[in-house]
């Protein structure tokens, strides 16, 4: 029997890691089932001058862009908004599937072929959207989990969504350690972190022998992805959404620190609502009350999303 050629990939990158992180993702579950040959392309910042200018040139071919319908198309994926004409502009020219990880804004959901969007946006049914839950990673459960490491990751400030509060974070990361004094923890920072929590961080390290404190500026590449592999238990600020489905999806018994929300129906936080409700995460204050981790969760949505490609596409690619 003939080999398949490989699945012919064109990956479009913004500047933003966590959007590499899903369409990478995406790649590296297509790669459990076929053969793929990847080309990248990397997009530069964005301004006002690059933004007009694509919308221009996608307005200029809009009468002619066809969803892809070539015997054998390439497949075109790419997470983040300034993407998406770009992508839809490539299909254009070469033919293809367009892909994306997220809603693009209108009128571009129509003109994907495929839209991967998380439950907690609410996406309305059609034929070309896919809900699911969280966004596609590229963690793996390496089935290496130690239950007595334990990890905690700390977010950050951001102006748009929540109210950070220093001495309410600090409060929980003690009330977690004091809880599971049997535990060896790896805390750790984010870039949003406040650079007055990083003394705040050491000094507990310093007093506690079973801590160690390591912040984002003395991680690598890699070093996340290290810590689930081990990590038992991962704690997460519930601002920092991508980490808490990261961990799930490593394997890990995931809980989250509260964080105060400036609306309450805001989409990051009803997807932690949602993942509370199903039992697949644990609250801080619900694990105050009763010590107690969900069982371990079996998400994967990057094969999910692989999967649904070629069961669409090249389903024989599944065989």
């Amino acid at each position: 029997m003939l080999q398949q050629p490989p699945l012919a990939i064109t990956a479009f990158y913004d500047t933003r890691p966590g959007h590499g992180k899903q369409t990478r993702g995406l790649i590296q579950a297509l790669e459990e089932f076929t053969l793929v040959q990847v080309q990248e392309v990397f997009l530069p910042d964005y301004n006002a001058w690059r933004i007009v200018r694509d919308w221009a040139r996608f307005i200029t071919v809009l009468p002619g862009i066809k969803k892809g319908d070539s015997p054998e198309p390439e497949l075109i994926l790419g997470t983040g908004a300034h993407t998406h004409i770009p992508m839809l502009l490539h299909r254009h020219k070469k033919k293809g599937k367009a892909v994306t990880c997220m809603t693009p804004g209108w009128p571009l959901t129509n003109a994907m072929d495929l839209c991967f969007i998380p439950e907690h946006d609410g996406p309305k049914p059609q034929g070309n959207i896919v809900t699911t839950t969280g966004p596609p990673n590229t963690a793996v459960n390496r089935h290496t989990h130690d239950p007595l490491q334990g990890l905690i990751v700390l977010g950050g400030k951001d102006s748009k969504t929540h109210h950070w509060h220093n001495d309410k974070m600090m409060d929980q990361v003690c009330k977690i350690i004091e809880k599971q004094p049997h535990i060896f923890w790896t805390l750790s920072t984010s870039p949003r972190t406040p650079p007055e929590m990083v003394p705040m961080l050491a000094d507990l390290a310093k007093n506690i022998s079973k801590i160690t404190f390591v912040p984002f500026e003395n991680t690598g590449p890699g070093w996340i992805e290290t810590q689930y592999a081990k990590a038992f238990s991962v704690w997460v600020s519930a601002d920092s959404v991508s980490m808490v489905y990261e961990a799930l999806t490593a394997g890990c018994r995931v809980g989250t620190l509260s964080v105060d929300w400036k609306k309450k129906g805001h989409r990051l936080a009803r997807g932690i609502d949602i993942l509370e409700q199903h039992k697949t995460i644990v609250s801080f204050e619900t694990f105050m009350e009763d010590a107690a981790y969900p069982e371990h969760s079996r998400l994967n949505e990057a094969r999910k999303c692989a999967r649904e490609m070629l069961r669409r596409w090249w389903p024989d690619r599944l065989q």
